[in-house]
């Protein structure tokens, strides 16, 4: 085992003390940790609960919405998510998810795995799927949510991520492990 290795098995990261603030939907977590005998570290992340994002599909397009997203103070382009329920699975928050935000039934769903949004930051865990719509029913958005749906195909929606139109990244993140079982299954066939 190379010195490099050996550091980072023998690492440790025992958490000394914790604060958590909570603020609506998210907390503030302040954890004081050892990291090794002599180090110390202040980690600061926001803890949100588990989502999931789904890539919709109509045929051989995609399903955008474009929301005005408060936080980044502009109009956005992304795919439907939001927070698990209690006692919700990933699946079903999907399904709710999809058909809430567009008011599209799932015919079929594809898991995709999860990711972290971004774990230096963040603990926030996001499932993502891909589901092929069916029937297309009434929307049930909040109140807070105006958004605007657009279809578009697969090559359009490369040419608005590589122009930096669509930057959500767990779309971005479903659309690329959607290539990439895409990619995988035609290349490993037996």
């Amino acid at each position: 085992m190379s010195g490099k290795e050996r550091i980072m098995s023998d690492a440790f990261f025992e958490t000394l003390t914790s604060k958590r603030k909570k603020t609506g939907r998210f907390d503030v977590v302040e954890d004081l940790v050892q990291v090794d005998p002599g180090y110390r570290h202040l980690f600061v992340y926001t803890s949100i609960p588990e989502g999931a994002c789904v890539l919709p599909m109509l045929g051989d397009r995609i399903l955008l919405l474009r929301e005005y997203r408060y936080p980044v103070r502009s109009w956005q382009y992304s795919i439907p998510g939001g927070l698990i329920d209690p006692g919700e699975s990933p699946s079903e928050a999907a399904v709710r998810e999809l058909r809430e935000e567009t008011g599209y039934d799932v015919e079929e769903l594809i898991p995709l795995g999860a990711i972290y949004s971004s774990f230096g930051s963040s603990d926030e865990k996001i499932h993502l799927f891909m589901a092929r719509c069916g029937n297309k029913g009434e929307a049930e958005r909040e109140p807070g949510e105006k958004i605007a749906m657009q279809l578009v195909t697969e090559r359009e929606f490369a040419g608005m991520i590589d122009d930096g139109r669509y930057m959500h990244s767990a779309g971005i993140a479903a659309w690329g492990k959607y290539l990439n079982r895409k990619y995988y299954m035609e290349n490993n066939r037996n």
